[in-house]
């Protein structure tokens, strides 16, 4: 399978990294580079921030164009992808998880989310599919999915969401939102933010600064309608979820996860702020 590595050019530490885990795991990547927040001007900021409800800030939107960079990637080469950002830490059975996903032949719109998420997920009460092994499976998510660290996608789902974004939203609340998805949490998740796995969960590296700026939506009555339409994409998987789902958090083997990738990822990853 493809495995896209979404990451800003400077982020040497951070790349540095990457290259010493996949050689690790024996897996064959591309760097993909990040857009960078640097190029933003205000004024595209507030007109991207005029179309969401919640404040936003110049990493968010930098976030929602890296990883429409990174679905055009998966559609000009048509082949299923694995999307990663740059502070990903993977588990010692990646390859395993990827290679079962790739033998299955599913509809265009499945998506499964690899990566584990300290928030409680509505998923299905039984399990999709289960490996041979019994080592991981995949569960139907309906509600309370964040993050894009790590997920896979197809080039037909891809294009999708490409259509859906000419303009900006805060891009993993539109992604798992999206009422077409067919999503999967494959459990125990294989990838985790290298912040949730040990104390530094809420090291200042991990934090957006408070000093960024903020751009809110001029027109409190757009400001509305959008928050409206998001809460009611919200409800109809919610009728789902209370129809066959259950709430609670996604399952994580941290022993899964190589000891030196891991000890790598603190003494490198630590030493940078967080990409946009």
């Amino acid at each position: 399978m493809r495995i896209l590595i979404i990451s800003r050019k400077a982020e040497e530490v951070r790349r540095s990294f990457q290259i010493r885990q996949m050689a690790a795991l024996g897996l064959s990547y591309e760097f993909l580079d990040a857009f960078e927040a640097a190029d933003l001007s205000d004024e595209d900021c507030q007109t991207a921030a005029s179309n969401w409800p919640s404040p936003t800030r110049r990493q968010d939107i930098a976030c929602f164009h890296s990883h429409r960079k990174a679905w055009q990637t998966v559609v000009e080469h048509g082949a299923r992808t694995l999307i990663l950002e740059d502070d990903a830490v993977l588990s010692d059975d990646i390859a395993a998880v990827l290679a079962n996903i790739e033998a299955r032949n599913e509809a265009w719109n499945t998506v499964y989310d690899l990566e584990f998420a300290p928030r409680r997920h509505i998923l299905n009460r039984k399990r999709a599919w289960q490996d041979e092994a019994g080592g991981f499976g995949a569960t139907r998510v309906y509600q309370n999915r964040v993050g894009l660290a790590g997920y896979v996608i197809g080039p037909e789902a891809a294009k999708r969401m490409l259509s859906e974004t000419t303009t900006y939203s805060l891009i993993d609340a539109h992604f798992w939102h999206c009422s077409w998805l067919a999503a999967y949490q494959i459990e125990p998740a294989p990838v985790i933010q290298q912040r949730f796995l040990e104390t530094e969960a809420e090291s200042a590296d991990f934090v957006r600064p408070e000093k960024d700026l903020v751009f809110l939506p001029l027109s409190k009555i757009r400001r509305f309608a959008r928050r409206m339409e998001l809460e009611g994409i919200k409800a109809r998987n919610l009728i789902a979820g209370l129809l066959w789902g259950k709430k609670r958090d996604v399952l994580v083997d941290r022993s899964r996860f190589n000891e030196a990738v891991v000890k790598s990822a603190q003494l490198g990853l630590l030493l940078v702020p967080v990409v946009g």
